[in-house]
């Protein structure tokens, strides 16, 4: 009996032991993965925290790994969590040292910008290594998925994090494998073998259309050898925007949902959140008067210009404007067009030549920004994660390393899978700059998880639209912020397209507690969509509710909402975050 209590007693000491060990791991590694963010652009303590981080994940998984850690797992309530614990910390060893040391020893600093280029051959040698370790985490992921872990077995406090950390994991292995693909393109984006053109479309978000803005000004980007230049612009005045038809043949549905307006007038394209069919059409409007489209189409907005500004700090115009990351986008979307309203030709010239001076001054700037890519990276992180950035080239290899991304769009997905995601978006329907004075916010919620079997799920969106222009406001509007031709002067009309889940049927809507009916309903991009168009006065707010049905008895991930990206954030609340 006493050798059965002392082995207790033991097993007991040593997975107390074991648990603070991998605790003590755990934090420590977090707290360097915190610092290294701040000191990425410091080699040496780049080293050392890369180091510190190594030694983590080993001891984490040797905490972990021993036979009595693996013989308590069997123990009722906490075995799961136990196992959890183990596996992950045997997929962090690898993943720190396998993947991000090699990585993050790699000298960024080596890829400039040098004398206003960046160095395409350390670019080629940072493309080589990420073929090297992408392997390793493709491996490390299928692992992990092969154990099975049971998140929802788990106990409260452990399933968010492991949730967390399961994702991330194939988040990894997912961005490693693209860019392992894209790796032997990499120099020859940046103009390595010869000038690399894109077709870059600066969103005016004052004018909101469903990925982002009206993409009146118009980029063409020139990298050469690393250099980066402005060498062309335009605005819809250069083109022949206002056809009397498409310029390309559309899809029924896109045409159903936003009329032919999409391929009649560059100012739409955009309106669709399909961005490879935005990238063809404005390609087409390109060539039929400017000649070569160039290589790939890019799109942005005046958030991510400010996103930039924070990494390469104020940049000064011609005219002694100075924009900073607090400022450029008051700027670009309403100082403008009080400095010119837009009542004359000269006025609309000079409004498309200061956007267009803005933009190409603060891209410029990129490859002049003493503290190199270290800062800038971030921020274009955080760009494309709201739907900023958008990309389509005409490169086969670089459009299969892309694909199902963000950068085709917020709806590239088309299953519930991993995650269930739905859409709200908005486009203007106005003629004017007034979602300025605008911002949403969403609320979505489901039955998913306690509908009988056999039954459908529905799934609920309801979108809160606030117009903010005080009524004492209306009078100076200028011109081109609210023209008054189709709407009185102050009055906003607003089209929101809400998109069901893949898969999805239309059930019903509601506009500020009302059933209504939908303009048009359509099922695009393997889901149902509908619009609800509704006029706001200064200073009110309307909520439009849809729900949408599913089909019965399959998986469904994780509520998700992709939607315009504003001026403002549009906050999200989930009522069934984790319910899937």
């Amino acid at each position: 009996m006493w050798t059965i209590v002392g082995l207790l007693g033991f097993c007991a000491v040593v997975m107390g032991v074991s648990a603070v060990v991998a605790k003590m791991s755990v934090d420590s590694l977090i707290s360097d993965a915190k610092a290294l963010v701040e000191d990425i652009d410091d080699a040496d303590a780049t080293a050392a925290h890369v180091d510190d981080m190594r030694s983590s994940a080993r001891n984490a998984h040797i905490a972990t790994a021993h036979p009595i850690w693996r013989a308590s797992e069997v123990i009722p309530f906490v075995g799961d969590d136990l196992r959890a614990v183990r596996l992950l910390a045997a997929a962090a060893d690898p993943l720190i040292a396998d993947v991000a040391a090699p990585l993050l020893e790699f000298d960024l600093s080596s890829i400039g910008p040098v004398d206003g280029a960046l160095n395409v051959d350390a670019v080629a040698q940072l493309g080589k290594k990420i073929e090297q370790v992408a392997p390793v985490a493709e491996q490390t992921n299928i692992r992990v998925i092969a154990e099975g872990i049971a998140v929802d077995d788990l106990l409260p406090p452990l399933r968010e994090p492991v949730e967390q950390v399961s994702d991330g994991l194939g988040t990894l292995a997912d961005a490693m494998r693209r860019l392992a693909i894209l790796s032997p393109q990499l120099s020859t984006m940046l103009g390595a073998d010869e000038p690399r053109d894109y077709l870059v479309l600066v969103q005016n978000t004052a004018e909101m259309r469903t990925l982002g803005g009206n993409p009146g000004s118009l980029l063409m980007l020139t990298l050469d050898n690393g250099r980066m230049e402005i060498t062309q612009s335009a605005s819809e005045q250069d083109l022949n925007s206002g056809r009397e038809q498409s310029i390309l043949p559309l899809t029924q549905t896109t045409e159903a949902l936003y009329t032919d307006r999409v391929g009649r007038y560059i100012q739409d394209t955009t309106m669709t959140p399909d961005f490879s069919q935005t990238a063809q059409l404005a390609r087409a409007f390109w060539s039929e008067t400017l000649g070569d489209p160039g290589d790939a189409v890019l799109a942005i907005d005046p958030v991510l210009l400010s996103y930039m500004l924070k990494a390469t700090g104020p940049v000064e115009l011609a005219d002694g404007t100075t924009l900073t990351s607090d400022n450029v986008v008051k700027q670009l979307l309403n100082e403008i067009y009080v400095r010119y309203p837009g009542t004359t030709p000269t006025d609309r010239t000079a409004q498309d030549e200061f956007f267009a001076t803005a933009a190409g001054t603060i891209f410029a700037k990129l490859t002049a920004a003493s503290d190199g890519l270290a800062s800038l990276v971030p921020q274009l992180a955080k760009g494309y994660e709201e739907g900023r950035i958008l990309y389509s080239p005409m490169d086969a290899t670089e459009a299969d390393a892309i694909s199902g991304t963000r950068f085709g769009g917020p709806l590239t997905v088309q299953n519930n899978t991993k995650n269930t995601m739905l859409g709200v978006f908005v486009n203007d329907n106005t003629e004017g700059k007034l979602d300025y004075y605008t911002d949403m916010s969403v609320d979505v919620s489901s039955d998913v998880c306690s509908v009988e079997s056999g039954q459908e799920p529905t799934f609920t969106v309801e979108a809160k639209y606030n117009y903010n222009l005080g009524t004492e406001d209306m009078a100076n509007l200028p011109y081109y912020v609210s023209t008054g031709r189709y709407f009185p002067k102050g009055v906003k009309s607003t089209n929101l397209v809400f998109y069901g889940p893949a898969g999805s049927t239309f059930v019903s809507a509601k506009l500020d507690g009302q059933e209504f009916a939908p303009q048009a309903g359509v099922n695009d991009l393997g889901r149902q969509a509908v619009l609800i168009n509704f006029e706001s006065e200064p200073s009110t707010s309307h909520t439009v509710e849809v729900t949408f049905s599913a089909a019965a008895d399959q998986k469904y991930g994780p509520l998700r909402v992709r939607s315009t990206p504003m001026i403002k954030d549009v906050p999200v609340a989930n009522d069934s975050a984790h319910c899937g």
